[in-house]
């Protein structure tokens, strides 16, 4: 099978796979992916940056991100050259099944999307309580309660803020009311009718830490414990995701593959390599 090659620009045909130009409108026929690489990677660190920034994740995990976006384009600058390389003066073979084909590349991107979210979601999750637990691990607690004096509802440009001020056992402290709630009220006047002033909640009170650290909900587990579990749960969960996803998308090339005649998905010969 002879090698044709159709300039973008003008729709010529070319048969001579080391043309560089095209002859007719002078195009050039080289496709630079390099810096299509390095912009989408500066897409996709904006867009975690921002997302990041807004849930107000720890500072550490926007770096982390970055250099896991940074490996990437640094593989793909590498990769795709050879691979366009090697595909210079080939055709691929035709399809035996389309339709599978295209129902199988839709499950790659949804096991390459669900491989992200979970090394996304799972690691920011796990960072989160597992620094929440070593906040109050082995810190000294007692069981204790909260009696609100005033409600504070502050919105912000990008979140809510809900707390109160209170006193226990006669000291004046701060607490946040989101885990006591587990709503956010919309307004002050919302916030005021969900904890009444004069209200007595339950809590753990750590009289070593600062800030509303010090006063926290009760709950059945105590917060180091809970938090814990949490960062352990997290941890499974996206090793267990990150598994069946990869072992799925594994499958799925290997399917893929299969989706070309005579079970060939690479290229068959140019028009230089024919047999006689």
């Amino acid at each position: 099978m002879d090698f044709v090659r159709k300039c973008q620009k003008c729709g010529f045909e070319l048969t001579d796979a080391s043309a560089k130009v095209c002859p007719v409108c002078g195009t050039s026929l080289v496709r630079r992916v390099g810096g299509n690489i390095w912009i989408g990677a500066l897409i996709q660190f904006a867009i975690s940056t921002v997302f990041l920034t807004v849930f107000h994740f720890p500072k550490f995990t926007i770096a982390i991100f970055g250099g896991m976006i940074l490996i990437g384009a640094l593989l793909s600058t590498f990769v795709k050259p050879k691979a366009a390389g090697r595909q210079v003066g080939q055709t691929k073979r035709p399809l035996s099944h389309p339709v599978l084909f295209r129902f199988v590349g839709v499950g790659i991107l949804l096991c390459a999307f669900t491989v992200i979210c979970c090394l996304l979601f799972g690691l920011v999750i796990f960072l989160n309580s597992w620094n929440r637990w070593h906040q109050y691990e082995g810190q000294v607690y007692h069981r204790s309660e909260f009696q609100v004096l005033q409600v504070y509802y502050q919105k912000q440009s990008k979140s809510h803020s809900f707390y109160a001020r209170g006193l226990v056992e006669g000291s004046r402290e701060w607490m946040s009311l989101q885990p006591y709630t587990h709503v956010t009220p919309h307004s002050q006047g919302e916030a005021d009718q969900l904890v009444p002033a004069g209200t007595m909640i339950p809590i753990y009170f750590f009289p070593d830490l600062k800030g509303r650290a010090r006063v926290q909900v009760h709950q059945d587990v105590p917060p180091a414990e809970a938090s814990h579990r949490d960062a352990m749960r997290a941890a499974n969960f996206s090793l267990l995701g990150l598994a069946v996803s990869g072992g799925l998308l594994f499958v799925l090339l290997k399917i893929q593959r299969g989706c070309y005649a005579d079970g060939d998905s690479r290229v068959t010969p140019s028009v230089g390599m024919q047999i006689g």
